[in-house]
């Protein structure tokens, strides 16, 4: 049986009874996350998918781009669409993860694309562009509010839709080291494992099948790490020349951010990608101290207080020299 949520809040109570009305009344889906999707949105995506197919709907699912290959052990991954512009009309669509409508890559116009907007966001900071709002700060990923929203559905639970839950929750936790994670968190993962979903499978598929290739990238782009004066901010990058060099692929680089916050004294770590587009994609860190939700968010991104990142039309090296700046403002107070 489904628990319930451990603080009852009346405005996402009321806006859960009313995804689920929508939910049940409608045949035809569309799903989606933000762009450089992550764990948290493909893992919902996955159980959304075996959830409202079970039941019956019509589920198409889109995403502005690929699906990394980290998470190819994805059940049903293989039917996640990529288009910039996504043209048919659906009676429903639901947002992963996205607090403003722009952050999925505006694959969907939420003004014609969809006769019902469910907006399902964990964020602090979300525009509530959706016709039905569950946003909760309080979840440690949005497959916590997935989990709800599966057992208000009363649909079948199975170990296929577990694995994409579990997915979405330790991938956006940290495997459970941030401060976001609650005791209702594990209170979710022990109901995922008697579903049949096994850790050490799990930790595996999530984090221990690096390409050698990607192992090659990793220590390429250490070698250039670096740090400002008081050692406080940790840099890195990796180019296109390097991607080449050692035969690596972009989303290999999925986690390399990481290793530079691990480092004694690091606030805040910064990685730059620089895409096959000649744009430059920004992972940001903290250890809590500073949000660099807000830095990702005057930059057109978004994410978390420790965790957040962006997608910016420039040069490396120009994306470089302001980024750092901004960082540079927050670690010292000028802002």
């Amino acid at each position: 049986m489904m628990e319930q949520r451990l603080e009852r809040d009346p405005v996402y109570d009321q806006e859960f009874a009313r995804a689920i009305q929508v939910i049940e009344k409608h045949n035809d889906f569309i799903l989606t996350t933000h762009i450089n999707p992550d764990g948290d949105g493909l893992g919902c995506e996955s159980a959304l998918f075996l959830a409202l197919t079970g039941m019956g709907k019509k589920v198409t699912v889109v995403n502005a781009n690929a699906t990394p290959a980290l998470y190819d052990f994805l059940p049903h991954r293989d039917a996640f669409n990529v288009e910039t512009r996504h043209t048919q009309h659906h009676e429903v669509a639901i947002f992963l993860e996205c607090p403003d409508e722009q952050r999925a890559g505006e694959v969907i116009d939420v003004s014609r694309g969809a006769s019902h907007v469910i907006n399902i966001d964990h964020h602090v900071f979300n525009s509530r562009f959706g016709t039905v709002n569950l946003i909760d700060p309080t979840a440690a990923a949005a497959g916590e509010q997935v989990w709800d929203l599966l057992g208000g559905l009363k649909c079948r639970l199975d170990n296929l839709m577990a694995i994409g839950i579990y997915t979405a929750i330790a991938t956006d936790t940290g495997h459970f080291k941030y401060a976001g994670v609650t005791p209702r968190t594990h209170r979710i993962i022990a109901q995922l494992l008697e579903l049949g979903v096994k850790p050490d499978y799990m930790n595996e598929q999530l984090y221990e099948r690096v390409p050698l290739e990607g192992l090659h990238l990793l220590a390429m782009s250490l070698s250039w790490v670096r740090y400002n004066a008081r050692h406080n901010v940790g840099w890195f990058s990796v180019t296109q020349d390097m991607i080449t060099a050692t035969g690596a692929k972009e989303s290999n680089t999925e986690n390399f951010v990481n290793y530079v916050r691990a480092v004694k004294g690091v606030e805040v770590a910064a990685f730059f990608l620089e895409t096959h587009e000649g744009k430059t994609k920004i992972s940001f860190r903290s250890r809590g101290k500073i949000d660099v939700s807000i830095i990702a968010r005057q930059l057109g991104g978004g994410g978390h207080q420790r965790a957040a990142g962006v997608l910016l039309s420039e040069s490396l090296e120009s994306a470089q020299a302001h980024v750092l700046a901004e960082i540079e403002k927050r670690v010292n107070g000028k802002v």
